[in-house]
């Protein structure tokens, strides 16, 4: 949900399609593949103060997994019932890393602004990638940026400016 919080600037050239969180919330069960977790911290790296004032120590990605627990206990609530103050516990507390699939249609000439705006970007998601050991996940696997993969379309050069 982030990266489409920064994509929505882009209206003009534009048509987005995407699953709706609103009807298909409930669909499936919650798990860490459905968010964009790798970049969260491992170890004691936060506080949390609980409801009862005691304070305690919790990774980032720890409370996440707490959060994906919530979601699926409101989730089988939902189910069960039908009651939508269980579906409201679900929407207001799906992190923003939560990753949701839409279909885009554009042209060139959004992707050469886009390309123009993003490709040093904050998020890895956007960004132009060195491809070394630092955007590495621990699957082995590289952090690929969507200006990475403007790079790899036919005539890329008219969109980046550059000879390839």
């Amino acid at each position: 949900l982030y990266w489409w919080k920064e994509f929505d600037t882009y209206k003009v050239g534009t048509v987005a399609n995407s699953c709706s969180t609103m009807h298909k919330i409930a669909e499936k069960k919650f798990t860490t593949l459905d968010f964009s977790e790798e970049h969260l911290l491992n170890g004691k790296h936060g506080k949390v103060l609980e409801p009862d004032g005691n304070e305690i120590t919790m990774a980032p990605n720890e409370l996440l997994g707490h959060i994906i627990n919530h979601l699926n206990i409101y989730r089988e609530l939902y189910l069960k019932t039908k009651d939508k103050k269980y579906w409201w516990q679900m929407i207001q507390l799906l992190p923003s890393s939560y990753n949701q699939k839409r279909t885009v249609m554009m042209n060139y000439e959004v992707l050469a602004n886009i390309y123009k705006s993003r490709k040093n970007h904050k998020l890895d998601e956007w960004s132009l990638t060195s491809f070394d050991e630092s955007n590495k996940l621990p699957n082995d696997t590289f952090v690929y940026g969507f200006c990475d993969w403007i790079r790899t379309l036919p005539y890329s050069e008219l969109i980046t400016g550059t000879e390839e």
